[in-house]
Order: structure tokens, then sequence, then C-alpha cells
């Protein structure tokens, strides 16, 4: 009876033991992974690291929503593996409405290219009018262009769409010298300071491999508004 008597500590002691060794197990883990699903950067297959801080552009992307009227003047030359064309383009935002136009050398002649949340309506040079639901697709069947328009609206301001996931990579000035986001990665260069005051890039080049080769979007930039 005495052995029995001294033998229930004991096990609650080991018991205990083994309840705070769980705890400390599960805490290990979830701090190991906290800390690998906040890493600041990524290595890619070149050795150069990527960044996908999500506090980085958190008052850029603000401001840019507040940014509802601008316009923007820029050449524009897109290289696909069937065709390499360019043209003269005018973006303008009024609220929450766009309208892009395209012309000069191109070979389905002026565009335009009015969009919204709502969908996407684009004339062509002979007075047809087309309607969709994605910017991007319906350019791309109308005038054989690939193009993000959508999440242009950010990447023009070397800024990433924030409903997608992104990275990115900084100039020695700190400012966004690449982005990669949607299967494109996006380099900018040739900052400048505009009218109110925002530096922004003059060139930037867009990149994205499909399966017959490599799409190219060039853009530089001739002013803001």
């Amino acid at each position: 009876m005495e052995y029995s008597s001294q033998s229930v500590p004991c096990q609650s002691n080991n018991m205990h033991q083994m309840n705070s060794l769980r705890r400390l197990l599960v805490c290990s883990g979830v701090l190991l992974l906290t800390a690998c699903t906040s890493l600041p950067s990524v290595p890619d297959q070149n050795g150069q690291s990527w960044s996908r801080d999500k506090q980085f552009f958190r008052a850029a992307l603000k401001q840019h929503e507040q940014n509802v009227d601008w316009q923007y003047n820029a050449k524009v030359g897109v290289r696909t593996p069937k065709a390499n064309e360019s043209a003269n383009l005018i973006w303008q935002r009024a609220d929450e409405e766009h309208k892009v136009r395209l012309f000069g050398p191109l070979g389905a002649g002026t565009v335009i290219i009015e969009f919204d949340s709502h969908g996407v309506v684009i004339s062509d040079s002979k007075g047809e009018v087309h309607r969709g639901r994605s910017a991007e697709r319906l350019l791309n069947r109308i005038v054989g262009w690939p193009i993000p328009l959508e999440a242009l609206t950010y990447w023009l301001f070397a800024l990433p769409n924030p409903s997608e996931v992104y990275q990115y990579q900084l100039n020695d000035d700190g400012r966004v010298s690449a982005l990669r986001q949607q299967g494109w990665e996006i380099h900018y260069s040739a900052y400048q300071q505009y009218e109110n005051g925002n530096w922004l890039p003059r060139k930037v080049v867009a990149r994205k491999q499909v399966r017959e080769g490599d799409v190219v979007v060039r853009l530089v930039s001739k002013s803001w508004q």
C-alpha cells in the first residue's frame, strides 16, 4: 500500500512532463512555420534575390487608389512569336473608367479601348465595336496583343496588382527595378520626376514566356499628366 501511494504522484509528474514536451514541440512548430512564411526574400534559379514583403507597397497603393485622374502618353512596342509591332499610346483615366487609344504604325489601324470593372469595349479602324469581360483577352483577339491592361493600371506606376501574388527588386536608389506577377517579369529604368512630384519609370519592359516563345512589351513614356 505504501508503494501504491507513492506511485501516483510519480505518474502525475511524468504526464506533466509529457504534456509540457508536447506544448514545446507544438510551439516550436508554429514558430518555424511563422518564420518560413514571413521570409522577406527568396532567391531564383540565377541566385537573384526577390523580396515579397507586402508592407513595402502599402502606402503607395493607398495613394494610387486615390489617384483616379491621369493621362499617360507613350510609345509602345509589342513582340510576339507571330509579330513585331509598335504604336503610339494615349491612356486616360477618369474615375473608374479607362480609355486607351492606340494609333500610328499599327497593323490593325487606330484602336480605342474603353474598360472598367464591368467590362471592355474595343472600337477598331473599321468602325466595328467588340465587347467582352476581359480587356486582355479581347485586345489579344482583336489586335493580337496579349497585354494585361488591368494589371498595367498598376504596373505603369511600378506597383503590383494587390490582388495577385508578386515579388519585387529594388535599385540602389530604393526604387522598384523589377516586378514578377501573373507570369510576367517587368523591369523599370530611367526614373523621372514628373509634375506631381512623383518619381515614375520612363521605360517599362515586360516579358512573359508562352508556349510558342516570348512576348515582350516595351513602353517609353512621353509625358505624364
